[in-house]
């Protein structure tokens, strides 16, 4: 009954310690009871941060919140140990690609596998992908979602190579993306929350590969830390966006041209090869990626590099040298990320990436689910209609 209820601060990203006879929900509820907090609220109120989602089996599962706004939810046992080693071997057995920057199926990782469930029906293994599918969509309250199994190979300490994957935002190359599910089919780590400062996460869980979001606030960081954070990466969401939108300029340009003079114009321009192609309304999807190239470059025309790039951040994150919101991976846990607003556009303080396990402790594994909103209506004037 002495459970620390959440801080109910915004936009920090932690469930933090706080006592419960000054948590404003506990004081509004307990003046209607006419009960000191610490006797009466703490269940009913400690209640109201949970809320309960239920799968395809029909278990009950307390759903932990980590960051409120952007919302990223928590649940420790999403599926079991059969349900996951059912889903890596079909991964085998279907094939393992690998992963580039112009991957789109998947976000991160070294290889993917794509598990359409319509393809194994006389499989019983299936049966973990489709159970996986109902019970991910009810959660993120959206329909399709194919399930892509992600493998991480080791990372050696002392290599010169990244621990941390594609720093990104999941709406890269989804223009109609709006929440991802994330579940973790390998890591002993605990239960997966940040609990805060450098002291936060295990050693363990560092080195099985943590899940980082370098940009959110939590509340153990200074408050010119998250300012510092904030400013970088805000600007890297409108340098991704920037030079996204000069290419669609350029390659309007180029098609305006007469058909005789569009191979010269793309010779002239071969950064044209970058654009991803259009979807079938016409549309260009961005591909919201940071590199280390990126941290090499000035983020706006004309300004210096900021101190601690982010990427390099990310970098630091996944090593253990740097804290804010860190996700340690427990086998069959799961993470609900509301990645896009209700007009699908991407949340630029949601930029995150995972990191590669250390060298003895196997492959990282996950499942990474998808799911696209409705793209907003127009009314007959143009305009967006309200929602």
């Amino acid at each position: 009954f002495r459970h620390p209820l959440p801080r109910l601060r915004r936009p920090t990203a932690r469930v933090a310690p706080r006592a419960l006879s000054s948590h404003p929900a506990a004081m509004m509820m307990c003046t209607v009871s006419n009960m000191p907090p610490r006797v009466f609220c703490v269940a009913v109120c400690y209640a109201a941060t949970m809320r309960l989602v239920s799968g395809a089996s029909a278990a009950r599962r307390a759903v932990r919140v980590l960051s409120e706004e952007p919302l990223i939810e928590y649940v420790p046992a999403f599926i079991g140990d059969a349900e996951a080693d059912d889903l890596m071997s079909l991964a085998r057995s279907a094939g393992m690609e690998a992963v580039d920057e112009d991957t789109g199926a998947t976000n991160g990782g070294d290889e993917f596998s794509v598990l359409n469930s319509a393809a194994g029906a006389q499989d019983d293994r299936w049966a973990a992908v489709r159970a996986l599918r109902a019970s991910a969509a009810e959660w993120a309250r959206g329909s399709g979602g194919e399930v892509v199994v992600t493998r991480w190979e080791p990372w050696a300490p002392g290599s010169a190579l990244n621990r941390s994957g594609m720093l990104h935002l999941d709406g890269r190359l989804r223009p109609r993306h709006r929440r991802t599910v994330l579940v973790y089919l390998s890591g002993s780590a605990g239960d997966g929350e940040n609990r805060g400062g450098m002291s936060g996460v295990l050693p363990r869980a560092v080195e099985e590969g943590l899940t980082v979001f370098p940009c959110l606030e939590t509340d153990d960081m200074s408050a010119a830390e998250a300012k510092r954070r904030r400013r970088m990466c805000a600007r890297a969401h409108r340098h991704v966006n920037y030079a996204h939108e000069k290419l669609r300029s350029v390659h309007k340009e180029g098609l305006a041209l007469p058909p005789s003079q569009q191979l010269a114009f793309l010779e002239a321009h071969p950064e044209l090869l970058t654009l991803p192609q259009a979807e079938a309304d016409g549309t260009y999807p961005t591909n919201w990626l940071w590199t280390p190239a990126h941290d090499a470059v000035p983020t706006e025309a004309g300004a210096e590099r900021s101190p601690g790039e982010l990427h390099a951040l990310a970098e630091a994150m996944c090593r253990g040298l740097a804290g804010g919101l860190r996700v340690a991976p427990a086998r069959g846990a799961a993470l609900m990320i509301e990645a896009a607003s209700e007009r699908l556009l991407p949340d630029w303080s949601l930029w995150h990436t995972g990191c590669s396990p250390v060298s003895g402790r196997g492959r990282r594994w996950t499942a990474q689910l998808f799911f696209d909103g409705e793209a907003p209506r127009k009314s007959r004037g143009g305009r967006r209609a309200t929602e």
